[in-house]
């Protein structure tokens, strides 16, 4: 394996999912290693790695521990400068992040320190011709954009994670993993801002193609009372709403929300469609969710095509039955 085209992932070192970002991130950066013909690395900067076997088990070969009094907290100064020290001397191709409140930040500070470029929110790494090919969306999902470096150089990219698959590995021992400890101090001067706290966004105004839960509301939704039902379930699962051009075109919601070819392509964890036929127009926006669950009256629906599961019914009927059964699971600590 060539050195100068390893890729080297920096783990996400926050929030509650970060384990499961990690398991993406090192899917697809030995998935490019692999193509490119280098090795895969991990970096984690001022905070513990994953767990070795995890590791070893996505076939890291070296892990960089870049430890440090100033990266005791986060700063994306201090943590972009400490990465620059970190990896000055060492030979690679691509360095990856996940595109989550830090990867973003660190992402161009990185690769500005290191005299390179970074293309951030990244839905894809393709590999034409040995070269790097990073594709972006553009207006709202409706066009691809696709950006590549005109001579191979030392890469930087962010890459949103819920687009990854996630390879189910079981972890191995038997490779070998180089632990690699680097000391990095921030000066005092560089670190400016400070973390005071962090506040998480709020699910009603953050923007669909950043969210974890989406509600569809769909024609079957275009009552007042069924609308406040879906706003109340939003509430509930702490997920963003989002609808359809017939919805949008009535003036019950507002375009920004409208999901489909010529509306937002999204890609949560989790779709309920509730009302939604699933037209082309609006399942081309929705294929890249982890899980779609469905509601509708006519049982022959194309949406339940795409489902994962769904349920043929009022939603009148459904939709309070469910909000109390996710009430319950509330109250039970089970969600």
């Amino acid at each position: 394996m060539k050195p100068e085209k390893n890729v080297i992932v920096i783990l996400e070192s926050f929030g509650d999912n970060r384990q499961d970002i990690n398991r993406r991130l090192l899917t697809e950066g030995s998935r490019i290693a692999a193509r490119l013909g280098g090795g895969l690395h991990a970096m984690a900067l001022g905070s513990d790695a994953e767990d070795r076997l995890l590791l070893q088990g996505h076939g890291v070969s070296a892990l960089y521990l870049v430890e440090g009094s100033g990266l005791a907290d986060y700063s994306a100064e201090a943590f972009a400068r400490a990465a620059q020290s970190a990896l000055k001397d060492i030979p690679f191709r691509l360095l990856l992040l996940a595109h989550t409140d830090r990867g973003s930040e660190l992402a161009p500070r990185i690769a500005s320190y290191l005299d390179s470029l970074a293309v951030t929110d990244c839905v894809d790494i393709r590999i034409k011709n040995e070269m790097l090919v990073y594709v972006r969306l553009l207006y709202g999902g409706q066009l691809e954009q696709e950006v590549s470096f005109a001579e191979p150089v030392r890469e930087v990219a962010s890459i949103r994670h819920e687009v990854l698959d996630a390879e189910k590995i079981e972890p191995s021992g038997h490779l070998d993993l180089e632990v690699i400890k680097i000391g990095a101090e921030a000066h005092p001067g560089s670190v400016r801002p400070r973390t005071l706290e962090l506040v998480p966004p709020d699910h009603k105004t953050v923007d669909i193609l950043y969210a974890k839960r989406i509600i569809g509301a769909g024609s079957g939704c275009d009552e007042p009372a069924l609308l406040e039902l879906v706003d109340e379930l939003s509430d509930l699962l702490e997920g963003a709403v989002g609808t359809t051009r017939p919805m949008v075109d009535d003036g019950y919601l507002s375009r920004e929300r409208m999901i489909g070819q010529t509306g937002k392509t999204v890609a949560p964890e989790l779709y309920i469609a509730l009302g939604i036929s699933g037209s082309p127009h609006h399942v081309a926006g929705i294929q890249g969710s982890r899980e779609i669950l469905s509601l509708n009256s006519d049982p022959r629906a194309p949406i339940f095509g795409v489902s994962d599961a769904g349920y043929v019914g009022d939603l009148k009927t459904i939709l309070p039955k469910l909000i109390d059964r996710v009430k319950r699971y509330r109250d039970e600590g089970r969600i």
